[in-house]
């Protein structure tokens, strides 16, 4: 990536950390660099175009921060939901984004193995439904909605982060996907 639209990007989760990413200003974010709007559109075709490379960007962060060196899928979970929980706790706008901006949800439907974490949740779902009548996508769903639910409940204050809660459901979900 050439160093504007590195810095681009860059000024753009900095920014969505801050205010959200349905606030971000093109003209903000560029004048923040010292370019102009139209020299934006020199390096992205639109403002979907820098969100989808600021969302691979940040998938690929998330995923570097989880150790998938266990050979237990469902540790490996534990650690996913830990550090999501943890995140959506210090930069929930960043969050929100990585998982519900329209690139975001769009992996999301059509299975976009270029979101790394998309692709690293579906190759742990793979393993641990290999010899299950439920479907991959029907887990992948379950164990999302827990993870996101939960992590709301705590963001908006209705409960405290409890570990034991997290590893019991991951648990249970798990053996009823077996």
């Amino acid at each position: 990536m050439k160093n504007t639209e590195k810095q681009l990007v860059e000024k753009a989760i900095k920014v969505i950390d801050q205010e959200g990413f349905q606030n971000l200003s093109l003209r903000k974010l560029t004048a923040a660099i010292g370019l102009t709007t139209g020299a934006f559109y020199k390096h992205f075709n639109s403002k979907d175009d820098l969100f989808k490379r600021a969302t691979i960007r940040l998938s690929q962060e998330f995923i570097t921060q989880i150790d998938f060196h266990s050979d237990v899928p469902e540790k490996q979970l534990l650690q996913i939901a830990d550090y999501f929980i943890k995140q959506v706790q210090e930069h929930p706008n960043t969050m929100d984004f990585l998982f519900f901006n329209n690139n975001a949800t769009l992996a999301f439907k059509n299975n976009d193995h270029e979101f790394p974490f998309l692709t690293k949740m579906l190759q742990l779902i793979d393993q641990i439904t290999q010899s299950s009548n439920l479907t991959s996508y029907d887990f992948f769903i379950q164990i999302w909605s827990f993870i996101q639910g939960y992590s709301l409940l705590i963001k908006n204050g209705i409960t405290n982060y409890n570990k034991q809660l997290v590893q019991s459901t991951l648990t249970q979900l798990v053996k009823g996907a077996k």
